[in-house]
């Protein structure tokens, strides 16, 4: 009878210790997401699945120039995948189709059209919060810090940092 209570408890520890572990992995590890949208074309494609990687926030704030994923500011259920244009400090503004960080141009290669949705700024990012705008730069294809609906990100809204495309699906019609 020993023998099968204390089998019992063994499974019912390593049971424990597979949720326990698998929460930490998919809360504060890596999760997988699926681009919905075309927000951050070139770059990301709609229906593209990503690793993202939830612990590098944990330790550090997010800098320029990284893809990330946050919490949409006005709708708790839903996130976004957006590249980081501004930190905390940054003078963020928009002329003649050009982005400027702290008065001086930014070279996009990640980019393919020019800024087609008008001027906006200057505006200086507060502490505690990123600027973050979507790759496709056509009229009205993203909603980002531009727009009040987004807005300046709180950094403790930022989930986690784009690390791999692992599958295209358009690349499936070639397979």
């Amino acid at each position: 009878m020993a023998l099968g209570y204390r089998k019992w408890v063994n499974w019912t520890v390593l049971i424990l210790f597979s949720v326990v572990l698998a929460f930490c992995v998919s809360r504060f590890g890596v999760a997988l997401s699926v681009v919905n949208g075309t927000s951050m074309q070139p770059t990301l494609h709609n229906g593209d699945r990503l690793l993202i990687n939830k612990f590098k926030f944990t330790l550090q704030v997010p800098q320029r120039g990284e893809v990330v994923t946050f919490q949409d500011p006005h709708n708790q259920n839903r996130y976004l995948v957006k590249r980081v244009v501004g930190i905390p400090g940054d003078q963020i503004e928009i002329r003649d189709g050009k982005l400027f960080r702290n008065g001086k141009e930014i070279h996009e290669p990640y980019i393919d059209t020019p800024i087609e949705d008008g001027n906006y700024g200057p505006i200086t990012v507060v502490p505690g919060t990123v600027f973050v705008m979507g790759d496709n730069r056509h009229r009205y294809a993203s909603r980002d810090s531009r727009y009040d609906s987004v807005g300046l990100v709180p950094i403790k809204l930022v989930d986690g940092k784009v690390e791999f495309i692992l599958w295209r699906p358009s690349l499936a019609a070639f397979l």
